[in-house]
């Protein structure tokens, strides 16, 4: 890396010299780095990308729909790790896929391109941003800028539309409420793959403890934000947590600190 770094400098100190060649190279640079997202980081696809033609497709169009849609910063990284807990997740027994906290859906189209289409896909989100009821723990927490409201617009008819290209896809079923209320009737379903973004401490922490007792061995939790100082208490749900169950939280690289949780075995 450091040798690759060298000469891309002294190439650009040699092209220098040449102001309309170099002002050429600048915009090739900077189109590249638009195209796979990066900007300023030099990441290399996973081996996928190579090894597996229609995977390595898939992903990368993955990643192109994510950024066109969330725009700066891109985050390349989170598509990625998707991609490979759902990997992961769809080799289990029989379950399904669940994300909480949504938004405009751009993490809920990713889960649902790359999950098992045999299975089903739930999406919960107030659909209206923060709540209120949540916003008071999380003052207790330390001095929240946080307001009601915040993180819209955002619908239940947009995201559905966005996540199937123009209607909602059959095997994504959105509901729209205050979590743990809106969890009701799927208390008996079992889960492989759980994304979490909540954002805040008491929807983080209820999620956790409601979803992990139905969740597979070897199934997976990924809660966004852990590493995202604009919310520092979803750090600290993830980890008590964690202390009372037993497992160990791993930080992704992805902008915002996701961290992954997978149940064990024998769990």
């Amino acid at each position: 890396m450091c040798n690759a770094q060298g000469t891309r400098a002294r190439l650009r100190d040699a092209l220098k010299r040449y102001p309309i060649a170099y002002r050429l190279a600048r915009r090739a640079e900077a189109l590249q780095r638009r195209v796979w997202g990066t900007y300023k980081l030099d990441q290399s696809l996973t081996n996928v990308v190579d090894a597996l033609p229609q995977k390595g497709a898939q992903l990368r169009q993955a990643i192109a729909d994510y950024n066109a849609a969330h725009g700066w910063p891109f985050d390349p990284i989170r598509v990625v790790h998707l991609f490979q807990q759902l990997e992961a997740a769809n080799a289990l027994p029989p379950g399904d896929y669940v994300e909480l906290g949504v938004h405009k859906g751009f993490a809920l189209k990713v889960i649902h391109r790359f999950m098992d289409p045999g299975r089903t896909l739930f999406a919960l989100d107030t659909f209206e941003g923060f709540d209120n009821r949540d916003l008071s723990i999380e003052a207790t927490h330390y001095a929240s800028p946080w307001q009601v409201g915040n993180f819209t617009p955002t619908s239940v008819e947009r995201v559905g539309a966005y996540v199937g290209g123009g209607a909602c896809p059959s095997n994504l079923k959105i509901v729209k409420g205050w979590f743990p209320e809106s969890f009701h009737g799927l208390e008996d379903r079992r889960w492989r793959f759980v994304h979490i973004d909540f954002d805040l401490y008491q929807p983080i922490k209820i999620a956790l403890r409601t979803l992990w007792p139905a969740l597979l061995p070897g199934g997976v939790v990924i809660v966004h934000d852990y590493g995202n100082y604009g919310f520092p208490a979803a750090r600290q749900a993830v980890d008590e947590f964690c202390d009372t169950v037993g497992v160990y939280p791993i930080q992704f690289g992805d902008r915002w600190g996701s961290v992954g949780l997978r149940k064990p075995r024998n769990a």
